[in-house]
């Protein structure tokens, strides 16, 4: 995992929401941060490299431990 600069927390959030406060904190990041997302939910982490492509951000990197996805995306 690269260095964050921003974690977003949203374990007991679900999809389609959790894409919704993961824009709108991509959003609000200046080019070039990078933004560590922590879920619970499958299908929220994989609609988040879609979301990337909407937003002109990279996922830098993708981990799975224990139930916990961890996502990092470069804005």
């Amino acid at each position: 995992m690269v260095r964050s600069d921003k974690t977003l927390e949203i374990r007991g959030v679900l999809s389609p929401r959790a894409e919704t406060i993961a824009m709108k904190t991509l959003t609000a990041l200046t080019p070039g941060e990078v933004l560590t997302i922590i879920t619970r939910d499958v299908a929220a982490s994989e609609k988040l490299l879609f979301l990337c492509g909407n937003l002109g951000c990279v996922m830098v990197d993708k981990k799975e431990e224990g139930g916990t996805i961890s996502v990092q995306i470069r804005r």
